[in-house]
């Protein structure tokens, strides 16, 4: 193995982020940082996340991975789970990193950790620095206005409040991601349960619009791919890297 995985927290808005930092032996200072979706961790879906992070770094990329604040193994409960706070810390890992040398970040994003990446690029602070979005399966609430934002939904054994949704349909993602002028690779499956054709078909019409590169993935849902193609996007993003860092 040559590279270095460390495991540590990072204290952020008051609150223990779980984080994983893995880092090839010659270090590039080129970096790419993962957000997962919602419910979900540092993994990915179907452990995604850990083994691109580890291919990643073969090729000579650092990768951070971490759970979001009242996620998984971040301190907080998911009932108080706050978009704004996804981007917030995804914006603070990339300064961070840039602070410490790091010359060329990517952002990766699942679902709305896709949201949240896309969301971050247009942070002051971070105008024109991030060189790449890796896009999976990106999501808004655009067009859903029945949203109570006190009111505590649940999804699959998780509750959180109607304002987490609100607060992604008010970042205007699409909007966000007209305006962000690096690489994208965008991926979807063509079956995806959650995200609607005409979302994806939007998300895409902005990207091929720029010159960037969209894939489908045939028969596939939102996440949980076969392996096939799930090596298809990571051979893909590994060339779109190269091209931008």
């Amino acid at each position: 193995m040559n590279y270095e995985e460390k495991v540590f927290f990072e204290t952020i808005n008051n609150k223990k982020i779980f984080c994983v930092l893995s880092e090839p032996e010659n270090n590039q200072k080129k970096m790419v940082i993962m957000n997962h979706g919602f419910r979900g961790s540092n993994i990915g879906p179907a452990r995604t996340f850990v083994d691109f992070s580890r291919l990643l770094a073969v090729e000579g990329y650092s990768v951070l991975r971490f759970d979001q604040a009242n996620s998984a193994n971040s301190e907080g409960n998911y009932l108080e789970s706050s978009f704004k706070e996804w981007v917030e810390t995804s914006k603070f890992f990339a300064l961070k990193y840039f602070q410490l040398g790091y010359k060329k970040i990517a952002l990766l994003g699942h679902s709305l950790g896709g949201a949240s990446a896309i969301v971050t690029t247009s942070a002051a602070e971070l105008k024109d620095k991030i060189k790449c979005l890796l896009l999976w399966a990106p999501g808004d609430f655009e067009g859903q206005n029945n949203v109570d934002l006190e009111k505590i939904y649940e999804q699959k054994g998780q509750q959180f409040k109607g304002k987490f949704l609100d607060e992604v349909k008010e970042s205007k993602v699409k909007e966000c991601l007209m305006n962000y002028q690096g690489g994208i690779h965008l991926v979807f499956g063509e079956s995806d349960r959650y995200i609607s054709e005409a979302s994806r078909n939007k998300f895409k019409e902005i990207v091929q619009s720029k010159g960037e590169d969209y894939l489908m993935l045939p028969g596939q849902d939102h996440s949980d791919w076969e392996f096939k193609w799930a090596q298809k996007v990571y051979e893909e993003e590994i060339k779109k890297l190269k091209n931008y860092f």
